[in-house]
């Protein structure tokens, strides 16, 4: 009786804490079914009377530009998450492999950095993008990710790695490999889960992410799906069925890609959270 309070009480928290979490997208969906009565309706209705999915139909035909905010979407947050594993991965394997001295207060500074509010670095920021010429070009946008994420990504690895064996490693410096081809041939193979785990993270916090894309990206051509979304209500009224709509439109492909590699992504952060 007393071990099966414990976890009945764990098994509660854990439903308790998946329903709090879920809420918000179902009321979402269930916002993007209903007529526009039916979201002003009160009291409120919990589900769709009618069901319908006129919203859909609406904003594929009178807002084009959505597809053009997803595609954006995914060119900056494919970018970020290439650019930030090249590096990262390298960063992160020299942190946990190679002798340098101070390297736990690199990697303390690091996770220190990743604390920093992006919000403070937009001044000087959009300046030095302004004079380069890379303001709304997905160069720009990129490379602002990419600093974002980085250090993100550099502590994922260099702790993903640190449960490597090294033994495998020093066998093949044995036998004449170099630093890049022992990174290229043994490291990204073994760590392959945790590229994904970590990959998949980082492209999720570029998709969502919003102060740097509003800055940065002024021309509606290039706008990323969070802020051309956020820029739909009109003048006088705030249109709930338009944005829950788009919003549901938006988080498809995060839901799609989330729920094809959940097991990469447990996967890759328990084997990284283990050392």
């Amino acid at each position: 009786m007393t071990t099966a309070r414990p976890r009945i009480a764990l098994y509660t928290l854990v439903v308790l804490s998946a329903v709090i979490s879920f809420l918000p997208i179902v009321w979402l969906i269930l916002t993007s079914l209903k007529t526009s009565t039916g979201i002003y309706a009160w009291p409120p209705q919990y589900l769709p009377q009618p069901f319908t999915l006129e919203n859909y139909i609406n904003i594929i035909t009178n807002t084009p530009e959505l597809l053009l905010y997803v595609v954006n979407s995914f060119i900056v947050g494919i970018g970020c998450t290439a650019a930030s594993l090249a590096l990262g991965g390298l960063a992160g394997y020299a942190l946990s492999r190679l002798r340098i001295r101070g390297a736990r207060v690199m990697m303390v500074a690091i996770l220190a950095v990743t604390m920093f509010p992006p919000v403070s670095l937009l001044p000087s920021l959009f300046q030095t993008f302004l004079e380069l010429g890379l303001l709304n070009t997905y160069t720009g946008l990129i490379i602002a990710h990419t600093g974002l994420f980085l250090p993100f990504t550099v502590w994922m690895l260099a702790s993903y790695f640190a449960t490597l064996p090294a033994e495998i490693e020093e066998a093949a410096r044995m036998d004449g490999m170099g630093f890049f081809r022992i990174f290229r041939s043994i490291v990204i193979p073994l760590s392959w889960p945790g590229f994904v785990a970590t990959g998949l993270i980082v492209f999720i916090f570029s998709w969502n992410e919003f102060p740097l894309a509003l800055v940065l990206m002024t021309q509606n051509s290039m706008r990323t799906a969070p802020v051309g979304i956020s820029l739909y209500p009109g003048e006088y009224a705030f249109p709930w069925e338009t944005i829950s709509t788009a919003t549901v439109i938006a988080i498809i492909p995060i839901l799609v890609i989330t729920a094809i590699f959940q097991k990469q992504i447990v996967g890759g952060l328990t084997a990284g959270a283990g050392k």
